[in-house]
């Protein structure tokens, strides 16, 4: 009885085998290859992608890195936007604007407070778009 069951369950699993094969082998032939995906492994695409911008109302900051410790007062924030936007920085203690170079860079310094200080660095573009970065810079003489 034992025998008999050792007998069909391996019969049983090569039948399966069998069946799984087939369906694999049906399943190749009737797949569909795009030209893309039959290269042979190694060659290199001649695709590039690269990221665009969703519109052109951009703003980056350079400095301060976002939780960066100074052990001066003053500091300096330093960008890139647009030519024609404003920029305005605001903190708990000043508000500053300052409109950007011709190539779209600015420069400004911003006194900050004993501990730590939020900065909202915000680009207003001339359709009236905004863009803002907040930056959480800390003053701080203590060495580390």
């Amino acid at each position: 009885m034992k025998t008999e069951r050792v007998i069909l369950s391996f019969v049983a699993v090569v039948i399966g085998l069998i069946a799984a094969g087939a369906a694999f082998y049906f399943y190749q032939l009737t797949k569909q290859v795009s030209p893309d995906e039959s290269k042979p492994l190694g060659t290199i695409s001649k695709k590039i992608l690269s990221p665009t911008p969703e519109s052109s109302n951009l703003l980056t900051l350079d400095s301060p890195n976002d939780e960066e410790v100074f052990d001066k007062k003053v500091i300096t924030i330093k960008g890139k936007t647009r030519s024609d936007a404003t920029i305005i920085v605001t903190s708990e203690n000043t508000d500053q604007i300052v409109k950007p170079a011709s190539n779209g860079t600015f420069t400004l310094s911003q006194t900050i407070l004993n501990g730590t200080t939020i900065l909202y660095i915000t680009a207003v573009f001339p359709n009236g778009d905004e863009k803002t970065i907040t930056r959480t810079v800390t003053f701080s003489t203590e060495e580390f």
